[in-house]
């Protein structure tokens, strides 16, 4: 029994070349595939960084400096640290939020804040008192609100990691002439502060006033 001469003898070209054409198509698909997949991954990733970098709060602002918060402690410049503190200085109780008493960490930072102000005024006027420069100042030994150095130096670190975990990520251009930032005269974006203490004077747990000291 032999091979019937009319049968179709088959095609090697033909079948080499469906399946180079198979080939051609996986690689072209798995190259589109690929290219959408790191356009969408680059996509997600600078969403991702423009999510992360967006300041808080959606108060706009410029920051000019106040040099009533930067002086050496007076009767005025102690009525203005007063005057940004909520009654109840930040205590609060709330049945949800705070089921505990607890403080409002901004005011905590203030207080701190406040703290190293006249810690480094009260050093000053040490100094200058024992160089003969000044005379004792009687109204900061009268306010009373010197810090022992264990209080300071929980301040510094309390303020560090404060400043890490809200990482402020408002943009300061810098001053093209001494290539440096000050802050001031920018814009910025912020929580609405005067909200926040408005909340917490609605939870106060007490009626005292005041920055703490």
């Amino acid at each position: 029994m032999g091979l019937d001469d009319s049968s179709p003898i088959p095609n090697r070209t033909s079948s080499r070349t469906r399946t180079g054409a198979v080939i051609i198509q996986v690689i072209v698909t798995f190259t589109i595939a690929l290219t959408l997949g790191l356009i969408t991954g680059q996509r997600l990733s600078i969403n991702k960084w423009d999510g992360l970098l967006l300041p808080q709060g959606n108060i706009k602002t410029i920051w000019e400096h106040n040099l009533t918060f930067s002086q050496r402690p007076t009767p005025e410049s102690e009525a203005a640290w007063n005057s940004i503190i909520p009654v109840g200085r930040g205590f609060i109780h709330h049945p949800e939020i705070a089921p505990f008493i607890s403080n409002i960490a901004v005011f905590h930072q203030l207080h701190c804040l406040h703290a190293i102000l006249v810690a480094y005024y009260a050093a000053v006027e040490e100094s200058d008192v024992a160089k003969g420069i000044q005379r004792p100042d009687n109204y900061l030994q009268q306010t009373g609100t010197r810090m022992a150095p264990s209080h300071i130096r929980h301040c510094f670190d309390y303020l560090r990691q404060t400043l890490m975990c809200a990482a402020d990520t408002n943009m300061e251009v810098l001053d093209p002439e001494t290539h440096t930032t000050s802050g001031w005269g920018q814009d910025k974006r912020c929580r609405d502060y005067d909200e926040v203490v408005m909340w917490a004077e609605k939870w106060a747990n007490s009626t005292d006033t005041g920055i703490v000291t």
